[in-house]
């Protein structure tokens, strides 16, 4: 297995690639998002804002339903929520007149036609129109995308696929609806093509000093809607789904069958009766001093362990410890921790009982 010196050395290469990748990337371009009237990016409709005030109209960016002063409110993407939808409606039914080129918006009551585009093919339309006040345009090529809207009875339209238009128009009250199969005519890309810069002058600044609303979209992450609420209910209730099986299996897991079962335990050898033993096996292979010497160094280490010191610490400073907390002479217990030659085994013994000895008062003082 890698150890911790690879580990740390691999996230360093890791964070050194990003960091490189950042660097070879460069910032932003700051083109801004999508139908962003301040976007000069392709996707952008910054020309769209700057042709409508050459043609002399007064453009207010703004995210609050028109008001009594504006004649043309412009939704590319309707974001907005439905008491500003009531307040649109309300403006609308009041005299004004609203662009909508978002498909999916209520705002506009005409249903998509049968012939959407598909993929990346433009949508081909004629110049077939019904509208008076688009009568001077001309060509219109709707990029990819864009689709066109069923005909309701009452309703007028212009470029026609078939029986659908890809402008539709209709009345509100004292105002009007127009609704366009799509925002791409009226990005900085395709503005400059066919006649669409036409097209959306005479919708949006049909006259010198028209008042036009542009309903800008919010900006990516300005929503008020949190992640809990943006996930579906069905990914909800899986989820929900797997935790309760996950749950039945821990308990299904856990269960117990029967009484627990009673094993024996191995036997705890410590440390000490380990050193005995050994220091027996020397007493019988006649090896006394080697066996004193471990019952000594055995002694140390306990001593130094009951006195706080360290493992290691000196037999010299132990005992002097030791004959401060005990009352016990200090060459006795020096002499415990680091016997003499020994002349025989009856002398092992003596040195052992001595060192037990030694060791129970300094415990028990």
């Amino acid at each position: 297995m890698p150890g911790p010196a690879s580990t740390w050395v691999r996230a360093g290469a890791f964070l050194a690639v990003i960091v490189a990748g950042v660097l070879l990337v460069g910032r932003p371009t700051g083109e801004g998002p999508p139908l962003d009237p301040g976007s000069t990016g392709p996707l952008g409709t910054a020309a769209l804002v700057v042709l409508l005030e050459e043609l002399g109209a007064e453009v207010d960016v703004t995210d609050a339903p028109p008001g009594p002063a504006h004649d043309v409110a412009l939704v590319l993407a309707d974001d907005l929520d439905d008491a500003g939808r009531g307040e649109l409606a309300g403006w609308v039914q009041a005299g004004g007149t609203l662009v909508v080129a978002d498909p999916a918006s209520t705002l506009h009551p005409f249903p998509v036609g049968e012939v959407p585009a598909l993929g990346m093919i433009e949508l081909p339309v004629d110049t077939t129109c019904d509208l008076p006040a688009l009568a001077p345009v001309g060509a219109v090529e709707p990029p990819a995308g864009s689709v066109t809207y069923e005909l309701l009875p009452g309703a007028d339209g212009c470029f026609r696929r078939g029986a659908d238009v890809y402008v539709a128009a209709t009345a509100a009250g004292a105002g009007a609806v127009v609704a366009v199969g799509g925002a791409g005519v009226f990005t900085n890309q395709s503005i400059g093509e066919a006649d669409h810069a036409l097209l959306a002058a005479s919708l949006l600044a049909p006259r010198p000093g028209t008042r036009l609303a542009f309903l800008a979209p919010p900006a990516p992450g300005s929503g008020s809607e949190g992640l809990a609420e943006l996930v579906g209910d069905n990914v909800k209730a899986a989820l929900v789904q797997l935790g309760l099986a996950f749950a039945t299996y821990t308990l299904w897991r856990a269960r117990r069958l029967g009484r627990p079962v009673e094993e024996p335990q191995p036997v705890a050898l410590e440390a000490s009766e380990l050193v005995v033993a050994v220091g027996r096996l020397l007493q019988e292979a006649r090896h006394h001093d080697e066996a004193a010497r471990l019952v000594g160094e055995d002694l140390r280490r306990r001593l130094a362990e009951r006195l706080g010191l360290a493992p290691d610490a000196a037999a010299e400073q132990v005992a002097e410890v030791a004959a401060a907390r005990s009352a016990i002479p200090a060459a006795r217990i020096l002499a415990a921790l680091e016997p003499p030659p020994l002349r025989g085994a009856d002398d092992l013994v003596a040195h052992v009982t001595h060192a037990h000895a030694v060791h129970e008062e300094v415990v028990h003082a």
